[in-house]
């Protein structure tokens, strides 16, 4: 871990991967983030060795005084819209506005909130990849004692959380601090396996996941249209969409499949830009409709068939049904 951010009061972790993939979808770099946490969820120890020999301890204690201050200047959504919420009480928005303008107006800044803002930040990023993607390499803990792990597994994770951080944080950092936390994990990689393209230890009741992956990064501009057409008209009640995410999250948790779900998440991110999907989509609602779908198909064995309705309508308006 990395002393001297402050804590953030919003965690990403594996359990809420589409909340993590809400965020990096936002973010102008978020799918190469994605792809670092990836090889974070496929490592094991042979992937261990050949990162932690790449560790540089002295080039990234420089880098990361650069990175605290960069990570304190990102706006978080929920200060932000707490500024909105304080303008609309006090009828800042309004003016001589009509009812319908002022919405419009509100509207349209929340949307330019949410493609410029966070959930949360760098350091709930570095605490996913050491506690929660890394969380195999950790001793349960010995009468009330610590957890521990190994050296190499320290250095394995800081090597992979600076990779991402770097991405994450993107064009607020310098590029030559950019460089100094990605090189380690770039020249890693080149002694390691290529990563899958689909979620592994899925059986066929998820075949789900890969078409809807492959759907995504093959869609062409009309198929682009008919997700954000479908985005902004058919979407689900706010209550029936959370109720239906509840009961997928639930069942991913059941399954053990949390992982596996995190996994297919994650490539959804990726196959969300290789498909020329952008920020504006993502916080418009379309990642809601890509990342309902995986999750459904995910768990497509064990939930119900209402929830599991409510999750792929959004898509099946936009592709039909297989």
């Amino acid at each position: 871990m990395v002393p001297g951010l402050e804590a953030t009061t919003v965690h990403y972790s594996l359990v809420s991967s589409p909340v993590l993939g809400f965020d990096l979808v936002r973010l102008p770099h978020g799918d190469s983030t994605a792809q670092v946490l990836l090889r974070a969820l496929d490592c094991g120890p042979r992937e261990i060795d050949v990162l932690a020999r790449r560790h540089d301890a002295a080039a990234r204690a420089g880098a990361w005084e650069t990175v605290r201050h960069a990570a304190g200047n990102v706006p978080q959504i929920t200060d932000v819209l707490h500024q909105v919420a304080n303008g609309l009480a006090h009828g800042d928005f309004t003016g001589e506005r009509t009812d319908e303008q002022t919405a419009a107006r509100v509207e349209s800044g929340v949307v330019r909130v949410l493609q410029t803002s966070t959930i949360a930040d760098a350091d709930a990023l570095v605490r996913l990849v050491h506690h929660d993607v890394f969380d195999w390499t950790w001793t349960a803990p010995v009468d009330g004692g610590p957890r521990l792990r190994t050296e190499d597994a320290g250095r394995a994770a800081d090597v992979l959380a600076d990779a991402a951080v770097s991405a994450y944080l993107g064009d607020r950092l310098p590029d030559h601090v950019r460089r100094v936390l990605a090189h380690p994990y770039l020249q890693a990689s080149r002694d390691l396996a290529p990563l899958p393209e689909h979620p592994t230890g899925l059986g066929p009741e998820q075949a789900g996941v890969a078409r809807v992956l492959d759907t995504l990064r093959r869609l062409d501009g009309t198929d682009r249209a008919c997700l954000r057409a479908v985005a902004a008209t058919s979407r689900p009640s706010a209550g029936e969409w959370a109720g239906a995410v509840h009961d997928a999250s639930w069942a991913v948790h059941l399954s053990d499949r949390v992982r596996t779900a995190a996994v297919a998440q994650l490539l959804a991110v990726r196959a969300f830009r290789a498909g020329g999907l952008e920020a504006a989509d993502g916080a418009d609602g379309l990642w809601n409709v890509v990342s309902g779908v995986v999750h459904a198909e995910v768990v497509a064995d064990l939930l119900s068939s209402d929830a599991r309705a409510v999750l792929l309508r959004p898509w099946e308006a936009a592709f039909g049904t297989d």
